[in-house]
């Protein structure tokens, strides 16, 4: 299968972020010491690897603080003579048990939210087995254990865990369907079951996402592993190994989280 190459900074914002990284990657550069980065998105991670390509001296890694494939990863940054895995990453562990099993990740980030905790300072949050762990930048996390007391009306008690933490994204759905190509508007067409001319209105009207990244070019190439995220419908990781049809359609696997 081909690989989508390296797209460059496309915002304003992602300019200035990859401004504030590639000042982190100088610093353990010239200064030979170990840098972190804020916890990044998978578009911000992927602006980030390809920073960090020009420092052949920076040795890097993401963490995302469990065991697993995680989402939202923070970067070491540390010179090539050391090992990233030693170095004492800032992030921690946050366990509350849950008193309302109907609560959800989105819940429990409008509370964080709430108390006025930047993005980059959180990390993935984790609902599994009665309870809710929230990753996030040691800088936060009194906060988060102090002030964060309930989410809808729920009582919540956080502390700091310890322990081993293995987790996997469920998919809700998965079901495997063909399309023309791989083009946005064929792939946003079969995952949500609709024409090829509403997946494009959605497109152009900046509804979808693919690994973060906002996409409103209908012929954008969907490649294996995206994630596709769409406004009001949820998010979706696309599996294709270039398998084809009798009739030279492509087949691909669409897993709902």
């Amino acid at each position: 299968m081909n690989m989508r190459g390296y797209i460059p900074p496309r915002t304003a914002e992602e300019q200035v972020f990859v401004k504030k990284i590639t000042r982190i990657l100088e610093l353990c550069d010239g200064l030979g010491r170990v840098q972190f980065t804020l916890f990044m998105d998978l578009r911000q991670q992927q602006l980030f690897a390809a920073q960090a390509n020009r420092y052949p001296d920076v040795k890097t890694a993401f963490v995302c603080g469990y065991e697993g494939e995680g989402e939202r990863k923070l970067a070491v940054c540390c010179p090539e003579y050391m090992d990233t895995q030693t170095v004492a990453v800032p992030l921690v562990i946050l366990r509350a048990k849950l008193n309302d099993t109907d609560l959800s990740h989105k819940d429990f980030l409008g509370a964080a939210m709430s108390l006025k905790i930047d993005r980059e300072y959180m990390g993935d949050i984790i609902i599994s087995d009665g309870y809710v762990y929230m990753i996030c930048h040691k800088n936060v996390a009194d906060i988060i254990k102090d002030e964060l007391i309930s989410v809808k009306r729920s009582l919540v008690s956080f502390e700091v865990w310890d322990g081993p933490l293995s987790f996997e994204k469920q998919y809700t759905e998965q079901r495997t369907t063909t399309v023309a190509s791989l083009r946005a508007d064929s792939v946003v067409a079969a995952v949500l079951n609709k024409s090829r001319t509403e997946a494009a209105k959605l497109i152009k009207q900046g509804n979808v996402k693919v690994n973060q990244m906002d996409v409103e070019n209908v012929d954008f190439e969907i490649f294996d592993n995206d994630i596709i995220s769409i406004r009001y419908n949820g998010k979706f990781k696309i599996f294709c190994d270039g398998g084809k049809s009798r009739k030279d359609r492509i087949f691909i696997t669409v897993a709902k989280y």
